[in-house]
């Protein structure tokens, strides 16, 4: 205490203490932690007519709060883990193998969207993708100073194993899913 001045009080901002030390505020901020865990509760609801009810009015909290992420999508294992490289050959005979980019840590934040690019780029019916990403691949290559003359876009692939002793999962193969010849220099 400071001349009879709590630590805790000076800490407290003015809209903070008026809430906090008045029985409507601490009867506001009920309300509303009150209001946030049954929010929580109804967007994590198995699908039915009542979620579908109670989602009306709580999803604008949901929205505004972002609470709206369902915790399924912790639960939905992946049974497969693939990967797109690009094959870049250049006219001197040399390959490069150019994996969409996927650092750990906090820097893997940076590389996220490249990660949702990638879910995209190697589905089957996300043809219209494919060759935009194989001519980025060979501009890049050509920045470098490199002279490519063909693009392929490979999936590595490998059945994830259920957890245990032993290896994550099975050796990955590989499968071409796109060739991009390139006919001289742009």
């Amino acid at each position: 205490m400071l001349r009879g001045v709590r630590l805790s009080d000076i800490r407290r901002s003015g809209l903070q203490a008026a809430l906090e030390s008045s029985a409507p505020g601490r009867i506001l901020i009920s309300l509303f932690a009150a209001c946030t865990v049954v929010t929580v509760l109804v967007v994590n609801l198995p699908d039915s007519d009542l979620k579908n009810h109670l989602l009306v009015p709580f999803g604008p909290v949901l929205r505004a709060t972002g609470l709206d992420q369902n915790w399924g999508v912790f639960s939905d294992v992946r049974k497969v883990s693939v990967y797109v490289e690009g094959h870049v050959r250049d006219a001197d005979g040399s390959t490069t193998v150019v994996p969409i980019p996927a650092r750990r840590g906090i820097a893997a934040l940076s590389d996220y969207r490249w990660q949702k690019y990638e879910e995209q780029v190697r589905l089957d019916d996300r043809r219209e993708l494919w060759a935009p990403y194989a001519t980025w691949l060979a501009d890049e290559a050509r920045a470098q100073g490199r002279n490519p003359v063909r693009v392929a876009l490979v999936r590595r692939f490998a059945d994830t194993l259920p957890p245990g002793p032993g290896p994550e999962r099975k050796p990955y193969q590989s499968f071409t899913f796109f060739d991009l010849p390139l006919t001289g220099p742009r």
